[in-house]
This record gives structure tokens, C-alpha cells and sequence, in this order.
């Protein structure tokens, strides 16, 4: 090497290692390290990524930013990377310049392949358009509708027969699997019309659900990989990208025969046919054209969000009661409270019909513990957003069963956009006796009555004893 050549090699670090410390003291978060900029810690804790990010937004004060491609040139446009978790910032973020952040293309090229541009994967005057029409179509009043067709019923003749049959033999159950099975037979039902029947006896498999989990695995495989690689391995036909492949296509094949079907049961309707209320169905109502592609991503949109969400936010709902039993206790108690005023004394009239939407609005306590559930576990810990331009942030079933945790079962978070249990929630059911908290109610009911009787005698009797002075 002659002495020009070093001297201009020289040059470079030097002028790499000055540009890389000055970068480096705006940034406050995990180390950064030359060309690799974070990505080193990235992969250390790749298995407790949520953990990670957590430890480093406390020694931050709530927000940080990071470099994960250190590279001049790069790094302003593809590596810096903002990590916040201020209130204020949220809300900066998702409504005071919600135009600012979209989901952008980095997002956009992961979830291509299964979600298109659906809802959830889709910006601008597409996003806007979808979001409309799915608001419109789902008013209060059909929702309750649907959610009495599909839901109550799901609830009622299968999710609680398989609880019941587990508590009168004796054997554990996978609560978090139950519930993925109930949640995905109702959103299916909501989003095409058609049961898949994967919650009833002997829990069948089905290979419509067995494909849309592989297919969701494989590309939040993509979400935590550089995108160069997982566009490699997909050209490549490697790893997880065969079975998202082969998983699309048979969603694809699945879904192409609902729309088919769906069409024809549309076309006969006018002939006496019963209505649908699905959204496909409305979808497929309105005077514009879509394409099936279009129609197919829509509900798989609506499936992916309605299920996973619901379930895995029940799942921590459930073993955080579970190991705090004076919750259990208090929300039992209201329960109680509530349903010995609307549904009378007998407790084993009690689970014959679904609680009622009246019902369910004057639970507080309940929606208060799911509200601290959803705090401290939430379904979707972390969201991505593009920045378009650069922005200052302003900081500068439960009444009917008991459950117990299966005796060595492991609950732990799995690393994935959605925090579901790694192992699941295995528990033991149990039979639940009510009645000792509906009498200790009514002793309750009757002391508060004879208190207030007492300090109404004792006012009456203080007012005859001046009456007698004056």
C-alpha cells in the first residue's frame, strides 16, 4: 500500500469516526457501534425485545432516538429510528399530525403479501376510504346485532360446553388457545359471513386457520428482519417464506370460494334469499366495483385485527386475575351485586343468557381491570410510523368457572408484533359457588338498611327532645 493510498484511508476513518461521534452524542438510547450502528443490542435481546425497550425508555425518560445503520448518507434517511412512549408524543403522533406519520414503506412491503392494501396497510385516500365505509356500515345498532348473532351464541354452545367438560374430567385446558379459536370463529363470522367452527367439541383444526397463522408467523418474521435479507430468502424460497407461500395461496384458494359463493347468494337475494350482514356482504353491496384481490384483503384485514387482539388481551386479562384473587374478588362481587338487581336471587339462572349491553355498562370495576390489563399487557406493544417530514415532539366468563394456573405451566411473552403467551395459558377449571357471596350481599344490603334506620330513630329522637325544651 503505498503512502497515498493509506493517507486517504486514514482520511476516511477519521473522518467516519468524527462524523459517527457527533451523530452519536444527539442520540441517547442502546449503544451505537461503527456501521452497525444498534443493531448489536437489537440481536443480543432479540428475545425480550419488548423487555429491551422498556429498560431503555426508562433510562431515557420516556423517549429516545437510535441509529440502526450507521452509514453517513443512510443513516438521516433509512436508520434513524425515534422510540417513544409520552402520552403527548402518542398523541401528537396519531391525531395533531396524524397526515406526518403514516405507516410508510417499510411497513408496507412486510405485510404486502398477506394484507395488500387493506386497512391496515394502507395510507392516504385508501386507508381514508376503508376506514369510512367500515364505520359507516358497522353502527352501533348492527354491531350489536352481529355480535348477538355470532358472538352470544359461539359463547354459549361451545366455549363454555368445553370449559365445563374440562372441569367435570379433570383435565387442563389452553385458555389462550380457546380464545384464539372463539375470537377467530366470531370475526370470521363478521368479516365473511362463514363459521369456521374451529371452538366446538374435541377443538377440530381447520386449514383455513392453520394457514392464516403460518402465513401471520412468517411475515412477522420479516418485521424484526433488515429488509434486504427477508427479500433475499424470499427470492430464494427459504425458511419461513415456503410456508408463507404455500399459506397464501391457500387463503387464497379459501377465500376466492366465499367471494364466488357470496356472489351468487347476492345475485339469488332478491328471489327471497335470507340477507347477509357481513361485511364482506356490504362491501360487496355498494355500486362500486371491487376486485376480488380487493375484497379478499379487506376481510383478512378485519380477521387479523379482531382476533388476535381480542384473545391474547383476555389471555393476560385472565392470569392477572388469577394471581391477584382480591381482583377476582371484587369484580365477582359486582357481578354479583349487579345481577341479583337485574336477574333475581337464583345464581344458577344466572349464566343462561349472555350479560346484556345495559348490563355491561355499569360494570366499572370490570372495564377498569381490563383497562389495567390492556396498561400493563397491551395486545400491540409497539407501532411503526414513517416520518414524511422532519417534526419537533412536544417533550422536546368468569362467573360460571373458577381457573388456577396448571401446576410448572410456564406463562411468558412471546417476541412478535402481538404478545401472545409463548406457551400459552394452560389452567385447571373449576367449579364456582356463588352463593356465599350472594348472602354475604344481602347481609351487606340488610346492616347499610338498619344503619340507616338507626341514624334516622336517632335524628327523630334528638328532634322531640329539643321540642320538649323549647
Amino acid at each position: 500500500m503505498d503512502i497515498a493510498t493509506a493517507f486517504l484511508l486514514f482520511t476516511a476513518v477519521t473522518a467516519y469516526l468524527l462524523w459517527l461521534t457527533f451523530i452519536s452524542r444527539s442520540l441517547k438510547g442502546p449503544r451505537v457501534w461503527p456501521l452497525l450502528g444498534s443493531l448489536p443490542g437489537l440481536i443480543e435481546n432479540c428475545d425480550r425485545m419488548h423487555d429491551w425497550i422498556c429498560d431503555n425508555l426508562r433510562a431515557c425518560g420516556g423517549t429516545y432516538q437510535t441509529c440502526i445503520c450507521a452509514i453517513p448518507f443512510l443513516a438521516k434517511k433509512q436508520g434513524l429510528v425515534t422510540v417513544t412512549c409520552d402520552p403527548k408524543n402518542i398523541e401528537h403522533i396519531l391525531k395533531n399530525r396524524f397526515d406526518n406519520y403514516p405507516k410508510g414503506p417499510t411497513w408496507q412491503a412486510v405485510f404486502h403479501d398477506l394484507l395488500g392494501q387493506g386497512i391496515f396497510n394502507s395510507d392516504g385516500d385508501t386507508w381514508l376510504f376503508q376506514r369510512k365505509t367500515a364505520a359507516l356500515e358497522f353502527t352501533t345498532r348492527t354491531l350489536r346485532q352481529a355480535m348477538a348473532r355470532w358472538v352470544s351464541r359461539a359463547i354459549k354452545l361451545r366455549f363454555c360446553p368445553i370449559l365445563e367438560s374440562a372441569q367435570l374430567k379433570g383435565e387442563t385446558v389452553d385458555l389462550q388457545d380457546l380464545l384464539l379459536r372463539l375470537t377467530f370463529d366470531n370475526i370470521c363470522g363478521l368479516a365473511f359471513g362463514k363459521d369456521p367452527q374451529t371452538c366446538a367439541a374435541g377443538l377440530p383444526e381447520n386449514d383455513f386457520a392453520s394457514a392464516f397463522d403460518r402465513a401471520t408467523e412468517a411475515t412477522l418474521q420479516r418485521f424484526i428482519m433488515p429488509e434486504i435479507l427477508w427479500k433475499l430468502r424470499k427470492w430464494l424460497r427459504l425458511g419461513l417464506e415456503v410456508n408463507l407461500s404455500r399459506s397464501l395461496a391457500h387463503i387464497d384458494e379459501y377465500l376466492s370460494d366465499v367471494i364466488e359463493t357470496r356472489k351468487l347468494e347476492l345475485l339469488s337475494q332478491q328471489k327471497g334469499a335470507n340477507p347477509h350482514d357481513d361485511l364482506l356482504s356490504r362491501f360487496m353491496k355498494k355500486k362500486e366495483s371491487y376486485s376480488d384481490d380487493f375484497l379478499q384483503h379487506v376481510a383478512l384485514n378485519f380477521i387479523l385485527a379482531g382476533r388476535d387482539t381480542s384473545s391474547v388481551a383476555l389471555s393476560w386479562f385472565f392470569w392477572l386475575v388469577i394471581q391477584n384473587p382480591s381482583i377476582e374478588e371484587k369484580i365477582l362481587h359486582e357481578l354479583c351485586v349487579l345481577l341479583m338487581e337485574t336477574r333475581g336471587n337464583d345464581t344458577s339462572k344466572w349464566a343462561d343468557e349472555p350479560l346484556g349491553f345495559e348490563e355491561i355498562d355499569r360494570l366499572i370495576y370490570l372495564k377498569a381491570a381490563l383497562s389495567e390489563t390492556l396498561r400493563l399487557y397491551p395486545s400491540v406493544p409497539e407501532d411503526s410510523k414513517h416520518v414524511i417530514s422532519d417534526d419537533v415532539l412536544p417533550d422536546a366468563v368468569l362467573l360460571r368457572h373458577g381457573l388456577t394456573v396448571a401446576q410448572g405451566h410456564k406463562v411468558e411473552q412471546k417476541m412478535s408484533l402481538t404478545l401472545f403467551m409463548k406457551y400459552g395459558l394452560v389452567v385447571n377449571v373449576h367449579k364456582r359457588d356463588l352463593n356465599g357471596i350472594v348472602e354475604s350481599i344481602k347481609e351487606e344490603e340488610m346492616m347499610r338498611k338498619q344503619e340507616l334506620y338507626g341514624n334516622k330513630c336517632e335524628e327523630g329522637g334528638a328532634d322531640g327532645m329539643v321540642g320538649e325544651v323549647v
